[in-house]
């Protein structure tokens, strides 16, 4: 799987180095593992809600999406839980969760009020 420059550079705004490591060994494992024009990927869910403003580019969320288009990873980007995570919403045929899956969208506050 190869990365282009505008996911690394997203992924430099939004991540630390033993994120951006993370990441990337899950996209592969996720892409290597499935045979689909474009991949959509849960690749890691943070501890809490993370913000992003430098350069001009915003983002936030607590979970970690991974792009990957015929066989390159074209985006990262932060999605909060309570927003639907779906292949269709995602502009991809496939989703892949590399975390423990879980309801997201109007259902995830439901699901985080049991964790507690």
């Amino acid at each position: 799987m190869e990365i282009c420059p505008h996911a690394y550079e997203q992924m430099a705004i939004r991540l630390t180095e033993n994120e951006m490591t993370l990441v990337e060994s899950r996209a592969k494992a996720a892409w290597e593992s499935r045979d689909t024009p474009s991949l959509a990927i849960v690749a890691h869910e943070l501890t809490g809600q993370r913000a992003t403003d430098n350069a001009g580019v915003t983002s936030n969320g607590n979970l970690i999406i991974a792009i990957v288009k015929q066989g390159t990873l074209t985006t990262v980007f932060l999605r909060r839980d309570t927003q639907e995570v779906k292949a269709g919403r995602l502009k991809c045929a496939s989703l892949a969760w590399m975390i423990p899956k879980r309801p997201t969208g109007p259902k995830a506050r439901k699901y985080l009020n049991r964790r507690w």
